[in-house]
């Protein structure tokens, strides 16, 4: 990651709900666990809740020391061991049933929050997650997971390797992101910040051009909304 791309992770946690997307190549994982490193650096949020997804605690643990990224305080909850077949090898860790055990992960959380306090939620493989339900399925569970952990005053991260999915749910899975963090190129870096700057706008931003885009939409929907009038006027008294 570049120096330029490495300022967004300042401000970062700030955002509640973010999606770190990452383009596929032999240096993905890595890049997708720095950039939790970076993300989590500078903040007095300690507590972290690692749901894995991608791969079992033990690794995990073993990943991120192999890549000179120490986080301390990483608390577990894994939603893959028991459909593996896997031994349950790490004390103090929630498992749950299956992938799509999602009350169990609900409640995971809120008792690991209670627990802990404020805590940042990393969400390890989206796409994995994703590939065991239905996408309706997928972004009812995003949207409550996202809600759920706003009002519990923590954040939430999405780990994600771009281009695994159609752009149709690429597009609905970002819809409900609060912000995006695409490594792809620097345009869509931009197109984030806009993205986010939309949600966010309020009709006084509007009317004040505080977001100068929506109050373009505005005008020209105003303009056209007068003179489709007028020619239905001059029409009518022909």
């Amino acid at each position: 990651m570049t120096q330029e791309k490495n300022k967004q992770f300042k401000d970062i946690l700030s955002k509640e709900s973010v999606l770190i997307s990452v383009p596929s190549s032999p240096s993905t994982e890595e890049q997708l666990y720095k950039a939790v490193y970076e993300s989590i650096a500078e903040t007095d949020m300690k507590n972290i809740i690692w749901v894995c997804y991608q791969q079992p605690p033990d690794l995990v643990g073993k990943k991120l020391v192999s890549h000179h990224f120490i986080i301390d305080n990483i608390q577990f909850i894994d939603m893959i061991t028991h459909i593996m077949g896997l031994a349950i090898l790490k004390e103090g860790v929630k498992y749950c049933s299956s992938p799509t055990d999602y009350n169990c992960l609900f409640k995971s959380i809120d008792e690991l929050i209670e627990k802990k306090g404020r805590s940042i939620i990393i969400i390890d493989n989206l796409n994995a997650m994703m590939s065991y339900d239905m996408l309706e399925r997928i972004i009812k569970t995003l949207r409550s997971l996202n809600n759920r952990i706003t009002q519990n005053k923590s954040v939430i991260l999405y780990l994600e390797t771009t281009g695994a999915c159609g752009n149709q749910t690429e597009v609905a899975v970002r819809a409900t992101m609060n912000y995006v963090v695409d490594f792809n190129d620097g345009s869509n870096d931009k197109k984030d910040i806009a993205w986010e700057s939309l949600k966010k706008a309020t009709w006084k931003d509007v009317l004040t051009i505080n977001t100068p885009l929506l109050s373009v939409m505005v005008m020209v929907m105003f303009l056209t909304v007068i003179f489709l009038v007028s020619l239905l006027i001059f029409i009518l008294t022909k």
